[in-house]
């Protein structure tokens, strides 16, 4: 198959062009090594045929395989029970291709600042201007690390994916996403994300409503960049990557100065995702190493009930989300406690079900950003697989 070499920073986040370019970002923007385990572990397999499994979603009856294939899937692994299951690739992926995680990428971060609350280096209640006072006199002047990590300090900023219909435009988004690397720069002034960042101002006390912006997590990024004194991609490799014995490297996007663009910007391959979802399914441990801490699991999947009022506080009444439970730690939970998943727009899910000891790494590239009906179908074909997969023990 000849390579598709048309996607450039101009075009590749529109569709047809985001087929292609989701797998080399390596080529498309700077990026920063995320080095694999030296010891890797692999998954072992059990494969089962799951393409003709019913499922049923509000557009009508279809298969698993045939769900699959109407809704732009890139790459899936379905893991049971710490086996392999279930793995198909689509549009010239293999199992050592990587691909973008878009947002997936936030919860990699919510893993990496829990082991650093775990070793003592913070906590979740520090100020953040304490741990980088570079931060000061900004909007998080007075917010603490939990408030970065959970989307609920009180920055203003409008993360509206309509704006995507007018790449021309100005406003916060696509200004940010031009500092962070997305989109060409132009003649404006380079000022990275962090710079960009400082450009926001308060919009409400810290805490007092939960809204999803995502530069919020690229300062729980420089917050572990200050505290271990390292680049977070070799925090990562260190700390994460590493210690669940990850098969192949991944990679973080660069910014126009440098900085890692952590609320989006990570790629790799769907199994080693599939292996950081085993983790969190199995409170932290892998290869029999706590590698996350399993108190940082416990309150990711069960957070509190402050959580809970933020979140719902931050919703719109028609808000389809109303039905999930909270996002905490960078990670969207659905059922307090037992279902829950880092999300990425263009179609990116790393889904734990605990009920079933299953998650679902998947990757696609949508044509448009965040098409609600197409997430919602994906999110019950993947109920309906955990289903089954629960039934067959």
């Amino acid at each position: 198959m000849a390579i598709d070499r048309s996607a450039t920073l101009a075009n590749w986040m529109d569709w047809p062009y985001n087929r292609s370019a989701f797998q080399r970002v390596r080529e498309i923007t700077p990026t920063a090594l995320i080095a694999r385990s030296d010891k890797p572990q692999p998954l072992p397999q059990r494969l089962q045929a799951l393409d003709d499994l019913p499922i049923l979603t509000f557009a009508g009856r279809t298969t698993w395989g045939q769900h699959l294939d109407d809704t732009q899937c890139d790459a899936v692994c379905v893991v049971h029970d710490g086996n392999i299951v279930y793995e198909r690739y689509f549009n010239g992926m293999t199992e050592r291709t990587p691909h973008l995680l878009m947002s997936v990428s936030k919860s990699v971060c919510g893993a990496t600042l829990g082991i650093a609350i775990g070793n003592g280096l913070m906590a979740a209640d520090d100020l953040v201007c304490d741990i980088a006072p570079e931060f000061a006199g900004t909007s998080l002047d007075g917010a603490t690390v939990r408030h970065v990590i959970d989307m609920t300090a009180g920055t203003e900023f409008d993360e509206d994916y309509l704006l995507y219909a007018d790449p021309d435009a100005s406003n916060p988004l696509l200004d940010y996403e031009r500092q962070a690397g997305y989109r060409p720069l132009g003649n404006r002034p380079a000022i990275g994300t962090l710079g960009h960042f400082r450009t926001y101002g308060l919009e409400r006390p810290h805490g007092a409503w939960w809204s999803y912006r995502s530069p919020l997590t690229n300062i729980a990024a420089r917050l572990l960049e200050v505290v271990h004194d390292l680049p977070y991609a070799a925090i990562v490799s260190r700390d994460v990557w590493g210690p669940l014995g990850q098969e192949h490297d991944a990679d973080i996007m660069l910014d126009c100065l440098g900085h890692p663009v952590v609320e989006g910007g990570m790629s790799c391959t769907v199994r080693d995702l599939a292996r950081f979802g085993l983790a969190y399914l199995n409170d932290g441990v892998a290869d029999g190493r706590q590698v996350i801490p399993r108190d940082w699991v416990d309150d990711t999947r069960l957070g509190d009930d402050e959580a809970v009022r933020a979140f719902h506080a931050g919703l719109a009444p028609d808000d389809e989300t109303g039905a999930w439970s909270m996002y905490r730690n960078a990670f969207w939970v659905f059922e307090r406690g037992e279902v829950f998943s880092g999300l990425g727009i263009f179609g990116q899910f790393c889904w734990v079900h605990r009920p079933t000891r299953t998650v679902i790494a998947r990757f696609s590239t949508f044509p448009t950003a965040l098409p609600l009906d197409v997430s919602a179908q994906c999110h019950m074909a993947m109920e309906a697989v955990a289903t089954a997969l629960g039934h067959s023990g």
